[in-house]
């Protein structure tokens, strides 16, 4: 038998097992809200990394470089490993690209290529809606985040 005192000064007996359980359900509420707020800011991170690798004033005579190719695979890759290993975590950032498109499609927030700035976050937010590879990344890692859930893999909150 434990015996605690709440913070209304009143005294409370539990059994030790009891005082476990609750310690750790508070750490794993925890971990979880801090895993979404990595999340999150993984996925303003990625958003802005995936426009920025696809705009790569890159020259020559191909429709798309390839070097913009490997550099897309390598984020999608990282997009993969970072959603199954961290399921809350890809779960977040995949919700947060495809929101930001969202949010630049439904404000008509508008690219053009004449007038862009390469590094720019603000044209990267309209090159995102137009281009389609942000949403794409942000479902992969969605979808990456169920499967790995769904198998018994990642990292347990």
């Amino acid at each position: 038998m434990i015996r605690t005192t709440t913070s209304q000064g009143e005294e409370k007996v539990m059994a030790a097992p009891q005082v476990a359980i609750e310690e750790r359900d508070a750490r794993q509420w925890y971990r979880s809200a801090t895993q979404a707020l990595v999340g999150v800011a993984g996925g303003l991170v990625a958003y802005y990394v995936v426009v920025v690798i696809a705009t790569a004033p890159l020259g020559g005579a191909f429709t798309t470089h390839p070097l913009i190719l490997v550099g897309l695979v390598v984020a999608a890759a990282g997009a993969v490993t970072a959603g199954s290993r961290w399921p809350i975590v890809g779960v977040a950032a995949g919700a947060v690209m495809l929101l930001v498109t969202v949010f630049a499609v439904t404000q008509r927030i508008s690219w053009t290529t004449g007038t862009t700035q390469w590094l720019s976050p603000f044209d990267a937010i309209g090159y995102g809606a137009v281009s389609g590879y942000p949403a794409m990344t942000g479902a992969v890692l969605i979808a990456g985040a169920v499967i790995a859930r769904r198998a018994g893999r990642g990292t347990r909150p």
